[in-house]
């Protein structure tokens, strides 16, 4: 087993530095790729968790950065992200796994988080052949009805043109253009139009996204084999009350039922 630092571009022809976790053996393997949340990325316990499980139980995983951060090389700045942009740079992240040599071709699966749930659930509907299982985490599914975005929504916002968020790696500045953007979307809608397995998890505890979202979108999913979990005792990112390793396995367990 190895992880790889790996970078590739995104439609604007920025580097995006990711990491590629391979399990033992020759291959080829099925993959997954991982889309993080809203001033998420490579650096969050919960995603390196993930991807470690998928690598120890046969499967590639690819988890990357859309901006830059400290101590990262992402050249995207995160102030002019927007859903539109990790949306196009999901599919080329699909195009740079596929391209790995020891990665099985058309046996792909993808997951994201959060404002991460909406990118994959907005390219799900896309219909992408090459992708064969779903798994949503905690997904913003009623865009500017969440702890993080609905700030957006304020007149002031609108009017200085840009918010800021403090984080634990420093205050994150994100253009009102953002809000305007993931505006246009209609998540519910587009889930009708997925064509292949999906499993939505949410924690009943959530403190950023109401779990309620996810219990409107399972609806939308029209394809047979759907299903909802909703997680006791979780918060946004599985942290508490050891939820964490029973979102982990429910990933796991889909992809191992749909991508082997």
């Amino acid at each position: 087993m190895r992880i790889e630092k790996i970078s590739f571009k995104n439609s604007d022809g920025k580097r995006l530095v990711g990491l590629v976790y391979v399990p033992e053996g020759k291959g080829p393997f099925p993959a997954v790729v991982l889309i993080h949340g809203l001033t998420g990325g490579i650096h969050e316990i919960k995603n390196r968790y993930m991807c470690d499980m998928l690598m120890n139980n046969g499967f590639v995983a690819l988890q990357f950065d859309f901006y830059d951060k400290p101590n990262n090389l992402s050249e995207p700045k995160i102030e002019n992200t927007n859903v539109t942009q990790q949306v196009k740079t999901t599919k080329l992240a699909i195009d740079f796994v596929e391209s790995l040599p020891y990665v099985e071709k058309n046996k792909i699966g993808l997951t994201g988080h959060s404002l991460g749930g909406m990118t994959v659930v907005i390219y799900a509907a896309s219909k992408d052949s090459r992708i064969k299982a779903l798994v949503v985490q905690s997904a913003v599914s009623q865009f500017g009805n969440s702890k993080a975005i609905e700030q957006f929504g304020k007149e002031e916002v609108r009017k200085k043109g840009y918010i800021q968020l403090e984080k634990d790696w420093g205050n994150v500045h994100i253009n009102y253009s953002f809000y305007e953007d993931g505006k246009k979307y209609n998540v519910y809608k587009e889930a009708e139009k997925i064509a292949f397995p999906t499993l939505i998890f949410h924690g009943d505890e959530d403190e950023s996204v109401d779990f309620r979202q996810s219990e409107e979108l399972i609806k939308h999913i029209k394809v047979k084999d759907n299903k909802l979990e909703i997680i006791k005792g979780a918060d946004h990112c599985y942290y508490n009350k050891g939820t964490l390793y029973i979102a982990a396995e429910l990933m796991l367990d889909w992809f191992n039922k749909f991508l082997k």
